[in-house]
């Protein structure tokens, strides 16, 4: 298992492709782990270098102490790009990684040649209850039982009624992950609003939405893209994860915008 000591934590990673290409960096969303980009690293392998890697408390990334901050993740995502030798890069991100990568591009814009950012919010809607009491569940009774009601959210109906097996591995993926890492990344949910961040952005962004999201719909994408000073909204037929519902269309929009940027 390829770890890399990265940020005061060991995290999990995949460099895959020729490193003539130009790179590009695929974030997760909270629950998940770098399996939910299989579907769409053989077609952007063609035209990149991919780096994914799973999130701190998230696959075979370590479980570090404490609750998280946007900033913690996004500084991640540039320690292990460093660590990696990767100094320039796009960077897609899904849901809490897009939060993540549009603080990364932020923070080191001279580093970030492209930034796609699907299923985002300025600031994601809290649960019934909140985030702590999602955070308290998950650690006093396990991912389990949360798990089809994060299905449910995440993955559209129409998605779910066609039998996918892809859904099982997202289940899967999610049930058996940390529960101290899934409490610890519900607070950067809790605590993120994109709004300060948006207007500074200098980064070329793409904005993506799933026509199907009921977690995040497309007017919230539409807000955050009229708010970024180069920012472009498109909309894809899939509910929560792009990558997963609509991967031969998502492929084609990342290769194209991201390729157009140049390195």
């Amino acid at each position: 298992m390829p770890q890399v000591n990265a940020n005061g934590a060991r995290l999990y990673y995949r460099l895959e492709g020729d490193p003539s290409k130009p790179s590009l960096l695929l974030v997760h969303p909270v629950g998940s782990d770098l399996s939910l980009w299989d579907q769409v690293v053989p077609g952007l392998l063609k035209q990149f270098q991919v780096l994914r890697f799973d999130l701190r408390g998230h696959g075979g990334s370590e479980a570090t102490p404490g609750e998280y901050t946007l900033a913690l993740l996004a500084e991640d995502i540039l320690h292990v790009a460093s660590k990696l030798g990767l100094p320039r890069f796009a960077i897609c991100g899904v849901s809490i990684g897009g939060m993540a990568a549009l603080q990364a591009a932020s923070l080191a814009p001279e580093r970030v040649t492209a930034l796609v950012i699907c299923s985002t919010a300025s600031r994601l809607s809290p649960p019934p209850g909140g985030w702590d009491a999602r955070a308290k569940a998950a650690v006093e009774f396990g991912m389990e039982p949360l798990a089809s009601a994060m299905i449910e959210r995440m993955v559209s109906g129409q998605f779910r009624s066609g039998g996918h097996p892809e859904i099982h591995t997202v289940r899967n993926v999610f049930a058996s992950m940390e529960p101290r890492g899934y409490a610890s990344a519900c607070a950067v949910l809790r605590d993120t609003d994109l709004e300060p961040l948006l207007a500074s952005l200098k980064t070329p962004s793409l904005v993506v939405s799933g026509s199907l999201d009921v977690l995040v719909p497309p007017e919230a994408g539409s807000g955050i893209a009229e708010k970024l000073p180069h920012g472009k909204h498109v909309v894809l037929p899939c509910g929560h994860f792009p990558p997963l519902e609509a991967p031969n269309a998502f492929v084609e929009l990342l290769s194209g915008y991201c390729s157009a940027l140049g390195r």
